[in-house]
């Protein structure tokens, strides 16, 4: 690619009610992380450092830390092995202190605006809208506690549209009227009540669900047309070991059963 090339940013704030440095932990320190975005991350925290994050078998990346200013800023550049990307992929988080809580923003720049990223880009701003999300409500009601994920991913080869109306409707994994709306009433697979929280058709669904400790649930279809990968990831907070392999369980059973003859 060359220098001149046309990019797009993902550019977004969240407003948290907690303290700076209970945050900056959260954004910085690998344990913490788990806690709220993948399934697996390590920070080396210094410039030059390593950030590492992990989302399983095949779905693993990392960066070099071009910023870290303690409580305040920190920056990496992805690793894309292999790509041509004279204007490198970013991450940047920036916090700051307001009016007794803490303003993050999240600034993911470099990709590409060509027409044919519009899928991927979609993908990504909505994806960081719920991590940002996931990372307001782990702050605000779970702090310091251990998250525990129950997810699959798996490809499938359904038509967007009817697999987003078999995933939401009635012996799906999150039943809601749909068309799905944000605040809208929704019941997990496992018969808990929650919230609509983020809805982007036929992309993202997410929801938080009271009946489960304010547990997070997201539903991804990724970008691809034909065969694709579908990922959900429901994330558990003072829920017991066996509770959780039980949902685990239950929804790979519920994914086969909707899903066993599309690939």
């Amino acid at each position: 690619m060359s220098e001149s090339r046309r990019t797009k940013n993902v550019d977004l704030t969240v407003e948290i009610d907690a303290d700076a440095d209970t945050v900056w932990q959260a954004i910085s320190d690998g344990e913490e992380i788990r806690r709220w975005f993948p399934l697996n991350a390590d920070v080396e925290g210094r410039v030059g450092g390593k950030y590492k994050i992990d989302w399983g078998p095949a779905c693993a990346g990392q960066g070099t830390i071009t910023e870290w200013e303690e409580g305040a800023r920190l920056r990496y550049e992805e690793e894309w092995p292999g790509a041509d990307m004279e204007v490198p992929v970013t991450v940047e988080y920036t916090i700051e202190s307001r009016d007794g809580k803490t303003i993050v923003r999240m600034v993911n720049a470099g990709f590409s605006a060509d027409e044919d990223w519009a899928d991927y880009l979609d993908t990504i701003d909505s994806g960081w809208r719920y991590f940002l999300w996931n990372l307001k409500v782990y702050v605000e009601r779970h702090a310091g506690t251990p998250r525990r994920m129950v997810w699959d991913r798996r490809k499938i080869a359904v038509e967007k549209s009817a697999a987003w109306a078999m995933l939401l409707g009635e012996g799906g994994l999150a039943s809601a009227t749909l068309p799905a709306a944000v605040e809208d009433r929704v019941v997990l697979w496992s018969g808990a009540a929650g919230e609509v929280g983020l809805v982007n058709e036929p992309i993202h669904f997410a929801a938080r669900f009271e009946g489960l400790n304010d547990a997070l649930l997201l539903v991804e279809l990724e970008p691809g047309q034909g065969e694709y990968s579908l990922g959900v990831w429901l994330s558990l907070y003072g829920v017991d070991e066996a509770q959780a392999a039980e949902l685990e369980r239950s929804l790979r059973v519920r994914l086969d059963s909707l899903f066993e003859t599309s690939v």
